[in-house]
C-alpha cells in the first residue's frame, strides 16, 4: 500500500506527540491526576495551526493512536486514555479552527496573539473538562487539579509551538543571510545561556548561596535568551527557550535548583513554580521576535516603496526635493547623477543649486523659495540649468511652502521636471556662453 504525503506527515506528527509524551510522562514521575509538564500540547496546536483544515481529519486519527500507543506503553486505563485524547486534541482542533477564521498571518504580532488566545483557550478548556473528570470520578479538588492541567497545558504550547512553527518555515537565504557579526554575538550568547543554565539550575554550583540569591540568579539566562532572540530571531529565540527549559525541568525534576531548593517545596510546587518561569521566558523571547519581525518587514516596505518610487521618478525624468529655509540644505530624491550629472553633494546647498540656474533665472527661483509665502494655486516656474559638460537644460519647478504659526516658511518641497524636446533643441543651437 503506497503511502500518501498526508498520511507521512501525520504518522510524523503523530510520533513527535508520542515521543513528546513519553518524555512529559517520565518528566512528571507518579502522578495521581494531572502532571505538571505535558509538551504535546504545543505539537497539537502547532500542527493545526500549519496545517490546512482539509488535512486535519489524518492529523486527528494520528494523534489519538499515538495517545492510545502511549497509554499502552504505560499501561494505562485505555478508556481514560481515549477520553483524555478527545478532551486535549479535539479542544485545540476546535480552538485553532476559531482562531484560524481570523485569517491572522503567521508573523510578527499577528503570531503572537494568535498563539496566546489559542494557547489560553485551548489550557482553560481542557482543563476545566479534565478537572471536572476527576472530580466526578476520583473526587480530586476542581481548582487544584484545573490550575495545574491548566499550566502545564499553557507552557507546553508555548515552548513548543513556536520553535515548530518557526522552524517548518525554515528556508535557505538566497543571498546574504545574517550578518557575520550578529551570528558570533548570538552564538556567544546561545553558549553562554547554555552554561548559566547548567551551572545555576545544577543546583550543586550555587549551593553556597541563600535561596533569595538562587532565584533572582534565574534572570540571567532570561537576559541570554533575550539576547539570542534579538540577534538570531525567532527561530533561535525559540531554541534558547527550549534549551532553557531542558536544563530547567530536567534539573527540577532531580529535585535541583532553585525551584526544588527545598524538599518540602519540590513535591508540590517546585515544577508549578518552573512551568511559569518558563512561561514569562516564552512570552519575552516571543514578543522580541515578533516586534523585531514587525520592525524589519516595516524596513523592508519603506525600502520597496523608496526604491518604487526611485524608479518611477527616474522613468519620467523627474527630481523631488525638500528644503530647510533655515540651514538651507536640500534632501533630494530620484538619479540626479543620472539626469543631471551632478552628485547629491554637489547639490545639497541651496547656493550650490543656485550657482547651476541660469543667471537670468536664479533670482527668481531664490525669491520663490524663500520669500514666496502665498502657497494658493502657485503655478509652476520653467527656469534653465546650467550642467557641468556646458549643457543648459530646460527645467520646471513645481513647489508649495509649508507655513509655521507665524506664517513663515517652515518647509519647501517640490519636484524638477525636465523638459526633454527643449534640451534637445538647445543642443541643436551649440552650446551657450554665459
Amino acid at each position: 500500500m503506497k503511502l500518501t504525503n498526508q498520511t507521512v506527515i501525520a504518522l510524523l506528527w503523530g510520533l513527535l506527540y508520542l515521543v513528546t509524551g513519553y518524555m512529559s510522562h517520565q518528566l512528571n514521575g507518579p502522578i495521581a491526576t494531572t502532571g505538571y509538564i505535558w509538551l504535546p500540547a504545543g505539537v497539537t496546536v502547532a500542527a493545526f495551526m500549519l496545517t490546512p483544515t482539509s488535512r486535519w481529519l489524518p492529523l486527528l486519527i494520528g494523534f489519538a493512536l499515538a495517545q492510545l500507543l502511549l497509554g499502552v506503553i504505560e499501561e494505562r486505563n485505555l478508556l481514560r486514555v481515549a477520553l483524555f485524547a478527545l478532551d486535549e486534541i479535539g479542544i485545540a482542533a476546535i480552538v485553532v479552527a476559531l482562531v484560524r477564521k481570523a485569517q491572522l498571518p503567521m508573523e510578527g504580532l499577528y503570531f503572537v496573539r494568535g498563539l496566546l488566545i489559542a494557547g489560553v483557550a485551548c489550557s482553560a478548556v481542557s482543563a476545566a473538562i479534565g478537572a471536572a473528570w476527576f472530580t466526578l470520578v476520583q473526587h480530586a479538588p476542581f481548582w487544584p487539579t484545573a490550575r495545574v492541567w491548566a499550566a502545564s497545558d499553557l507552557v507546553g504550547i508555548l515552548i513548543v509551538t513556536p520553535v515548530l512553527a518557526g522552524w517548518s518555515r525554515f528556508h535557505a537565504m538566497r543571498s546574504g543571510g545574517m550578518d557575520r557579526s550578529d551570528f558570533l554575538l548570538g552564538l556567544a550568547a546561545f553558549l553562554a545561556l547554555g552554561v548559566t543554565a547548567f551551572v545555576i539550575f545544577d543546583g550543586t554550583s550555587i549551593s553556597r548561596f541563600s535561596a533569595g540569591v538562587n532565584f533572582a540568579l534565574t534572570y540571567i539566562p532570561l537576559f541570554f535568551a533575550a539576547v539570542v532572540t534579538l540577534l538570531w530571531g525567532g527561530r533561535g529565540g525559540s531554541l534558547a527557550v527550549a534549551m532553557l527549559a531542558f536544563f530547567a525541568l530536567l534539573n527540577t525534576v532531580q529535585g535541583e535548583g532553585p525551584f526544588a531548593a527545598f524538599a518540602d517545596t519540590y513535591s508540590k510546587h517546585s515544577l508549578l513554580e518552573a512551568q511559569l518561569y518558563l512561561a514569562v521566558a516564552a512570552l519575552l523571547c516571543l514578543l522580541i521576535s515578533a516586534l523585531k519581525t514587525t520592525r524589519e518587514q516595516l524596513h523592508e516596505d519603506a525600502a520597496q516603496w523608496k526604491s518604487d518610487v526611485e524608479l518611477a521618478l527616474t522613468v519620467s525624468r523627474q527630481l523631488v526635493y525638500s528644503i530647510d529655509p533655515h540651514s538651507k540644505k536640500l534632501c533630494w530624491n530620484g538619479d540626479l547623477q543620472g539626469l543631471l550629472g551632478i552628485g547629491n553633494a554637489a547639490f545639497s546647498d541651496l547656493d550650490q543649486v543656485l550657482a547651476h540656474v541660469h543667471p537670468d533665472d536664479r533670482q527668481q527661483l531664490r525669491s520663490r523659495w524663500l520669500d514666496d509665502s502665498d502657497d494658493d494655486a502657485r503655478p509652476d516656474l520653467a527656469f534653465r540649468l546650467l550642467l557641468p559638460a556646458g549643457e543648459v537644460s530646460h527645467v520646471s519647478d513645481m513647489s508649495a511652502v509649508l507655513l509655521d504659526a507665524d506664517e513663515s516658511v517652515a518647509m519647501v518641497a517640490g519636484a524638477w521636471r525636465l523638459h526633454l524636446k527643449e534640451d534637445a533643441r538647445q543642443r541643436g543651437q551649440g552650446p551657450v556662453v554665459i
